[in-house]
């Protein structure tokens, strides 16, 4: 195993540095592209080629989105929109920031495609994503290019928001370029809305910002004094035309074959003919027209056509495919709510069948317990009865006992007497003479509130009619209450008529023992 680890190690050293090799080789074959892009395009193009050999899978993205700008800056836009494709595959969703160079691509692609709709959804993605990472001058680039994009579609107020987010920015930032780039647009935008001195004013204060800054950046340069050019044509004024539009051609390449040689041949063109120097007119139509021919924009165009349409079905398919997968996750989400809604309506339900069940049982053990008390109070009742019966036979037994002894005291002796004397002296102390009294404590321990209800209800009654009353409460019978009051059962009769008329119930056909059962 020893003798194994030096040539494991040289191994993977060899590995290594032959990988780090490949990728350096992929790299120099991209740079080495993008300085001849301009100058000589067969041996860029052929260094592109070289470096898609070279380069491995995990570099892939990146080879895709190199070679996308490259072909976006010298106007072969058909193959721009196809890498930036690809590379948009590659990196969508995984990488923001490398995506946001993709839509940058597509961006410009698409507004020097004069489709500038699309255009300005992307940059409106752009914008977004550069706020969002608080980066300055990517933000401003982004305004800038929404008030051009708003420009040639002639929504002068939107461009103008924009061109003005842009202007606020340049109180706290200092960039001469982008603050040159800025106000040379804003020129074009007080023109195409008539103020033609402001629109000069920017323009020419865009120019002296490069000027004084000694600004040598050939792009800004060249977009500056192009819109000074074509300013000048738009008001007559021949020489500021002519002059402005021969500026521009210091900062474009000679022969270039691109549309920004295009523009300025076009410009300068139209500047002769505002000069009527038709000679320099028609020799720069002649080199206009043949950069023209070699662009092959017919061909281009269809190509870029196709592509912009396998792009758009490409996103719409994965937007789809995204928007598919959101209303699965809200059909899941919507189950479970759902499911839970379900678990938890079952589990109330169960609550309030207990809660039920636990109120009827309760309501049972009630009408259970009143039932009971009921009973009780009913036996409670029949022992008063009883009791209040045998103390009156009791009573009368008694009576009758003291009536027969005191008729044989007469028949006895003197010696006797006193002795029967004793013995009915002896009766009466142990015969109770307050039995009504027994029986109205033992009742008012049933009823306690009886009389109080009775007394305030039918005031001035009797106490013979409040016995009465209470008997007639404890549901005795006529003969029952002739018994124990030692009176006949038409008396009885007679006293409720009584007690009906005292009560104003003579006229009702309520029933009295009905009516003080409820007292």
């Amino acid at each position: 195993m020893g003798k194994r680890l030096p040539f494991i190690c040289l191994l993977l050293l060899s590995f290594m540095l032959c990988f780090g090799q490949k990728k350096k080789e992929y790299e120099q074959y991209m740079n080495t592209a993008n300085e001849l892009k301009f100058k000589d395009w067969k041996k860029a193009e052929a260094n592109i080629h070289q470096a898609r050999k070279s380069v491995t899978d995990n570099d892939l993205g990146d080879f895709y989105l190199e070679a996308a700008k490259i072909y976006s800056d010298v106007n072969y836009f058909d193959l721009a929109l196809d890498y930036s494709n690809k590379a948009y595959h590659i990196f969508w969703g995984k990488d923001e920031v490398k995506t946001a160079k993709i839509d940058g691509v597509f961006a410009y692609t698409y507004s020097q495609l004069n489709d500038t709709r699309k255009a300005v959804t992307y940059y409106k993605k752009l914008l977004s994503f550069y706020q969002k990472q608080k980066q300055q001058t990517e933000t401003i680039k982004a305004l800038n290019n929404l008030g051009n994009a708003y420009l040639v579609l002639s929504k002068l107020d939107s461009s103008r928001y924009y061109f003005e987010e842009g202007l606020k920015s340049f109180e706290t930032y200092h960039n001469p370029v982008l603050k040159a780039f800025v106000f040379s647009n804003f020129g074009k935008l007080n023109f195409l809305e008539g103020n033609r001195i402001k629109a000069e004013d920017y323009l020419l204060e865009a120019n002296t910002i490069l000027r004084k800054n000694t600004i040598e950046d050939h792009k800004s340069n060249y977009q500056v004094n192009y819109n000074l050019a074509n300013f000048y044509i738009e008001t007559q004024n021949p020489e500021k035309a002519l002059l402005y539009a021969q500026n521009v051609g210091k900062y474009i390449t000679s022969n270039g074959v691109n549309f920004d040689n295009t523009n300025y041949l076009r410009t300068l063109y139209r500047a002769y003919q505002l000069n009527k120097d038709y000679k320099h007119s028609v020799e720069t139509f002649k080199k206009y027209d043949s950069i023209r021919e070699l662009l092959n924009i017919e061909e281009k165009a269809v190509n870029v056509e196709r592509l912009k349409v396998r792009h758009d079905y490409e996103l719409q398919k994965r937007l789809d495919t995204i928007e598919q997968d959101k209303k699965n996750i809200l059909y899941v989400v919507m189950a479970v709510i759902l499911l839970l809604i379900v678990i938890i309506s079952i589990l109330l339900l169960i609550n309030f069948r207990n809660k039920a069940e636990k109120l009827r049982l309760e309501k049972k053990l009630i009408e259970n317990r009143e039932k009971q008390l009921e009973i009780d109070n009913q036996m409670k009742e029949k022992m008063l009865v009883y009791k209040s019966m045998e103390q009156s036979k009791i009573e009368e037994i008694f009576k009758s006992l003291l009536e027969q002894v005191n008729v044989l005291k007469f028949k006895l002796k003197d010696s006797e007497i006193s002795e029967v004397s004793r013995i009915i002296n002896e009766i009466k102390l142990n015969t109770k003479n307050d039995s009504w009294g027994d029986f109205e404590y033992h009742f008012l321990n049933i009823h306690e509130s009886f009389y109080e209800n009775l007394d305030r209800r039918h005031p001035g009654l009797t106490n013979y009619d409040k016995r009465l009353a209470a008997m007639l409460k404890l549901k005795l019978s006529t003969k029952e209450i002739s018994n124990l009051l030692n009176v006949t059962p038409k008396t009885i009769e007679n006293s409720r008529t009584r007690l009906r008329k005292k009560m104003n119930l003579t006229n009702t056909k309520e029933d009295l023992a009905q009516y003080l059962n409820e007292l």
